[in-house]
């Protein structure tokens, strides 16, 4: 295969122009020189075939053997017009031969005679090049291809553009365009390439037999000393430090230099950042299935007891560890315990590995059987597997445990039942723990921590009792019990209608925390109390600290998760809202955190509500309402009832939903409610009125305002408070202030509407259409399609049938909006989701719901393609 469409080898352009320059002077000397397959007689006989072409006589020798015989005839007979002499392989040449020819080469000076010499680099004829280059010879070196060249020439190889893995694997071949035909003929055998839509891959459902067999071959041709540095450099990983290779080896990295030159000469290994690296994954994994299991076991546990010993990274000793440990090898699996200790926080996954696995390697006869299942259950619970978790310290539990172990377990126990929102149970193993005498001092706070938070689910006056009890007593310096406190305090006075109290005592817990093993339901708490009073900004501060923290206990994450859904609801960002609650809500019942099931559901049946899907609404509020008076500790009671009363007011109307508010949740009028949703005000007064309920609409708006007036500082609830009054008193001006003056999207939206109805039967019948449009503006950008229909049916009442035009263009870079943008340019940059998830403080899940949008705006379906276009347009 010539290796390209239109017969001429790709990457030696240069090169032949070159000596289509010496051709057209008709006489000179061209040396050659070039590694094994780098395309010298490729080269020699393309530039033979174009000088026969101008009416060049070509004269060539068919191999070493032949080149005496042509020199005789050359030295015999002069060309009688423009020759080429074409001489290849001249490192094989016989001494003899390279005599006749640095004799022949001056007396033809003066003729019409081009000389093609090649040979091997460094392989033989020093003297002829060295003679011939003293007098002037034209000197040509093939080095390897570029790197894009040999993106080209794979494209020829297989009929489609490579992706990274596949150009990777290319990259063994050097740029030698031989050994990477060759590489890529062993790959068509196999049939591993695969071509989808214009682009190459390797298929990884097959063995790759030939291709293996190929790459082992290259393997086999080193040195013993440089397979045996392979070998143990594959146990480290496809990246290795040489050092760490000459430390297991017992030697030094100079001692290795020349065994580490020739593996990197062979292509085989490679340097990459500030590490060498095998080329590909698939030569590593082939050099480390060369050593016997055994012997690859015992070099894990060196290589793990050298980074521990030395005091690197516990994960990566761990991983070591793993595939080293075996049952009773007391030194590897206290290193996997340490190692599970040293992660629990940041990377509560990999620690549950580590430590079921030292459990599974521990002798049930072994003392430390019961600290190890202490570990393993920790573990399990930050890595959010709750019901392992729990199982595993029941059957603990079920044998004879000594009395400080038994705590840690009952503990465990206590919190994972706090998190299934079982909270009587948690309530009653917290109190048993703490009338305990001998409790150890370290474990008391954490089962406080426990008791107060489900005291906070099941008994509200005694949890106030004994918060209050706690800021009495433990005044001073940040302290995790003491913020827990402040925090039930503050979740109370936010249901009892308290918003100004529930601030500053939130405010106070969120400072006072400090412990990063903890849900952060302090810091939690106050971003959901900020939102409600529509301090985006600060909210979103708060959640930004929580996600950017070192913990990545799931716990945490998830409860971050469902307070992010709800504050993206309220800031109108409806669709990245349901996003991150079906996230939460995936996350919670996988892992059984049923304590975040109920906010995860009220949020989508808020977004279910406000897009017109009535069953889904349904269903959410339905499967929320038996677990509503258990809940009320991430979000308020009211926030849920208030929701159930919203969708039976659409699925059943009014008058079940004035009902379900007079007979099931008589005080929601009366409670936190319009301070933490502000637009609920107008939404009652309205629906009252509607029924020709004038005590509840009153009822409504004196709540309100006794809101406002107590908390003059807080807009948000001085905007609910005139928006319900202007409703109750049918005051356009008032309407129009509180258009003007809410702090959200929704509410603004509600205010406008509000006005353009009002509107509807007076004279200003232009300003009740600005009104309502401008409220269908609102609907649109926040995607509340229900609502903007509602609103499109007042407007065609108007005889106004015109629609808003878009903001953005449907499709193209220029739809993007500013977070798509930072997205497409962090993806454009190479950047992981999680990468930029972490960047831009949003979670995985909101960052691929971005993706798929600016894919479907932009017509891709690839990252590649993202890469491509982003090139493209920028």
């Amino acid at each position: 295969m010539s290796g390209n469409r239109d017969g001429v080898f790709r990457g030696r352009e240069g090169e032949r122009e070159l000596l289509s320059g010496v051709l057209n002077a008709g006489t000179g000397v061209v040396l050659i020189e070039g590694e094994a397959g780098t395309g010298k007689t490729r080269l020699l006989a393309e530039i033979a075939v174009v000088a026969a072409g101008r009416g060049f006589e070509v004269a060539t020798a068919q191999d070493e053997f032949d080149q005496p015989f042509l020199l005789a005839r050359l030295a015999d007979r002069r060309p009688d017009g423009p020759a080429l002499v074409v001489l290849d392989d001249l490192h094989l040449a016989e001494p003899e031969t390279l005599a006749a020819l640095r004799a022949l080469l001056p007396a033809s000076t003066h003729e019409k005679v081009v000389w093609l010499l090649a040979r091997r680099r460094g392989e033989g004829a020093d003297r002829l090049f060295a003679a011939a280059a003293g007098r002037g010879a034209t000197r040509i070196e093939l080095r390897p291809l570029a790197d894009n060249v040999v993106e080209d020439l794979v494209t020829d190889l297989t009929g489609g553009i490579p992706d990274q893995d596949l150009k990777a694997l290319a990259s063994l071949a050097q740029g030698n365009p031989a050994a990477l035909v060759g590489l890529f003929a062993a790959l068509r055998l196999d049939d591993q390439v695969v071509v989808t839509a214009e682009h190459a891959s390797i298929r990884t459902d097959r063995s790759p037999r030939a291709t293996e067999a190929l790459l082992r071959d290259r393997v086999s041709a080193l040195s013993g000393k440089a397979r045996h540095l392979l070998q143990v450099a594959s146990v480290l990983g496809p990246r290795f430090e040489p050092g760490d290779v000459a430390e297991m080896l017992a030697s030094s990295t100079a001692i290795l230099l020349p065994a580490l030159d020739e593996v990197i000469g062979a292509g085989v290994v490679t340097s990459l950042d500030d590490r060498l690296a095998f080329r590909h994954e698939l030569l590593w994994r082939l050099v480390a299935d060369s050593v016997p299991l055994p012997v690859r076991r015992a070099l894990h546990r060196e290589a793990g007891e050298m980074l521990l010993a030395r005091g690197d990274s516990a994960v990566l000793a761990a991983r070591h560890l793993l595939h080293g440990a075996q049952r009773g090898d007391a030194r590897s699996i206290d290193g996997l315990v340490a190692a599970a200790k040293a992660v629990l926080w940041n990377a509560p996954e990999a620690a549950a590995e580590l430590a079921v696995r030292a459990l599974e390697l521990t002798d049930q006869a072994s003392a430390s059987l019961v600290h190890r299942t202490v570990m393993a259950v920790r573990a399990l619970t930050a890595a959010g597997k709750l019901t392992a978790a729990q199982a595993l310290a029941r059957e603990a539990l079920s044998r004879h445990v000594s009395p400080e172990p038994a705590a840690k377990l009952r503990h465990c126990v206590a919190t994972t039942t706090l998190l299934g929102a079982r909270h009587a149970e948690s309530l009653e193993l917290s109190e048993a723990l703490l009338r305990e005498p001998d409790l150890a001092p370290e474990l008391a706070p954490w089962v406080e921590i426990t008791r107060l938070m489900a005291l906070l689910g099941h008994d509200r006056r005694r949890a106030e009792e004994l918060a209050e009890e706690v800021v009495r007593t433990r005044q001073g310096g940040p302290d995790d019990v003491l913020a827990t406190a402040l925090a039930v305090l503050a979740a109370i006075a936010r249901d009892t209608g308290r918003p100004g109290a529930a601030l500053e005592l939130a405010r106070e817990a969120a400072r006072s925390s400090t412990s990063h093993d903890l849900s952060a339901y302090p810091q939690l708490l106050f971003a959901t109390l900020l939102a409600g009073l529509r301090e985006f900004t600060d909210a979103d501060d708060v959640v930004r600290r929580v996600r950017s923290g070192p913990s990545a206990v799931v716990t945490r994450e998830v409860m971050t998760a469902v307070v992010q859904a709800r504050i993206l609801l309220q800031a109108g960002r409806i669709e990245e809202a349901s996003v991150e609650a079906r996230a939460a809500l995936t996350v919670a019942e996988e892992t059984g955190h049923e304590t975040v099931v109920a906010p995860a559901l009220v949020v989508l049946a808020m977004v279910a509500i406000h897009t017109g899907d009535l069953p889904a609404a349904i269903e959410h509020v339905e499967r929320y309402r038996e677990q509503v008076p258990a809940d009320g500790i991430l979000f308020s009671r009211a926030y849920y009832q208030w929701a159930d009363v919203l969708v039976t007011h659409v699925g059943s109307g009014l008058e079940k939903a004035l009902a379900l508010l007079t007979d099931e949740y008589p005080c929601l009028v009366t409670s936190g409610l319009f301070a933490e949703e502000p637009r609920a005000a107008g939404w009652f007064v309205r629906r009252a009125l509607e029924a020709g309920d004038e005590r509840l609409a009153n009822a409504v708006v004196d709540r309100a305002e006794r809101l406002a007036e107590e908390h003059p500082g807080f807009g948000a609830v001085a905007a609910a408070a005139v928006h319900a009054r202007g409703l109750f008193d049918a005051d356009a001006k008032l309407l129009e202030l509180a258009a003007q003056q809410h702090r959200d999207l929704w509410a603004r939206a509600n205010a406008a509407e509000d006005l353009g109805v009002l509107l509807t039967g007076t004279p200003d019948r232009a300003e009740s259409v600005r009104a309502l449009e401008t409220a269908l503006g609102l609907y649109r950008e926040i995607g509340a399609s229900r609502d903007g229909a509602r609103v499109l049916g007042r407007l065609r009442k108007l005889g106004r049938r015109r629609r808003a035009a878009p903001a953005r263009p449907a499709s193209g870079w220029s739809s993007l909006d500013d977070t798509e943008r930072a997205i497409a340019n962090l993806v454009a940059k190479g950047q992981t989701n999680r990468q930029i998830s972490t960047q831009l403080f949003m979670s995985p899940h909101t960052v691929n719901f971005h993706l798929r949008k600016i894919f479907r705006k932009l017509e891709i379906s690839s990252r590649v393609e993202l890469v491509m276009r982003s090139r493209d347009d920028q």
